[in-house]
């Protein structure tokens, strides 16, 4: 992977991190409120939290498989080669993102999950600018 690549996934990192810290902190205010009459409130706000927590690991390892799927298909220079292997890439971590989703999290925190995931692109978003601010 070259310089430039590397600062790039760092920079999406932080952005990502930025927006799962913001996400958490709003999330544990809204359940807080939501909860405030069970008894068992911490223990179901914990659960969900667990969920944005498994989706913010899953956000960071698909930005590093999608840039090697990056990395794999620039080098190869074949156009047929990269459509097949971008698309087979891609159904793979769709895959182990529904079944993370479906088995590991559960309905409750899939909520969060899926907002977590949803990092990647905001943490695409944020990138540049966070490449000037930290990386320059």
């Amino acid at each position: 992977m070259d310089e430039k690549l590397k600062r790039t996934l760092k920079s999406m990192i932080v952005g990502m991190s930025i927006y799962n810290v913001i996400l958490m902190i709003l999330s544990v205010i809204v359940f807080m409120i939501l909860y405030k009459n069970n008894e068992n409130a911490y223990i179901a706000i914990i659960k969900n939290e667990i969920g944005l927590v498994i989706g913010y690991i899953v956000s960071i390892i698909g930005i590093y498989s999608i840039a090697k799927s990056i990395v794999k298909v620039t080098s190869k220079q074949d156009e047929d080669f990269a459509k097949k292997y971008i698309t087979f890439m891609s159904t793979i971590r769709f895959i182990v993102f529904v079944v993370i989703n479906k088995n590991v999290v559960g309905i409750e925190a899939g909520i969060l999950y899926v907002l977590s995931v949803f990092g990647i692109k905001i943490g695409a978003y944020l990138a540049p600018t966070i490449e000037k601010k930290i990386f320059n």
